[in-house]
């Protein structure tokens, strides 16, 4: 009896795995993204605040490709890396890695951090289209009563392509 269930079990995990991961394979990619204080998209670009390139990777990324991106990634004990970024200001550009995690069709992820603040981004997928909001948060800070999040608007550009995150890496 305990062979059969152990065969059971095994056959519904072995058929839920590539499920989760087929689910996952369809975000990832190369994303360009704006972030915007007010509506926005990229025929109108007027209230754009800054642009980032996002690759969302269906796997982890490995030691190596992490340390060349970002080598100050905090902890890859609690926060596995399965993307890279480019962030454009208006004077310079940042790399980064990050976690990305997908809750039916919200993806969620942060952008630029450091001990006690990042950029949280919540986007909402609709095919080969991102939408949501995304804010800074600080420890210790909250918002203030008049609190607006900014607009984050992304199109998918092709697949995953860490090339993508390696144009600012010295």
């Amino acid at each position: 009896m305990s062979k059969l269930f152990a065969s059971l079990a095994l056959m519904v995990l072995s058929s839920a795995a590539p499920w989760a991961v087929g689910k996952d394979r369809a975000v990832a990619g190369t994303y360009d993204l704006l972030i915007c204080k007010g509506p926005c998209s990229f025929a109108e670009r007027g209230n754009v605040l800054r642009t980032a390139v996002i690759v969302l990777f269906d796997h982890t990324m490995n030691r190596k490709d992490l340390e060349r991106i970002d080598s100050a990634y905090p902890s890859l004990r609690y926060d596995k890396p399965n993307a890279c970024y480019i962030l454009t200001y208006p004077n310079r550009k940042v790399s980064g890695a990050t976690a990305w995690m997908l809750d039916r069709k919200t993806l969620s992820f942060t952008l630029v951090r450091s001990k006690d603040s990042w950029y949280s981004v919540r986007v909402e997928r609709k095919g080969d289209l991102l939408s949501g909001v995304g804010n800074f948060w600080s420890a210790g800070v909250a918002p203030s009563s008049d609190f607006v999040p900014d607009t984050i608007v992304a199109r998918r550009r092709g697949l995953a392509d860490i090339s993508a995150c390696e144009a600012v890496v010295p």
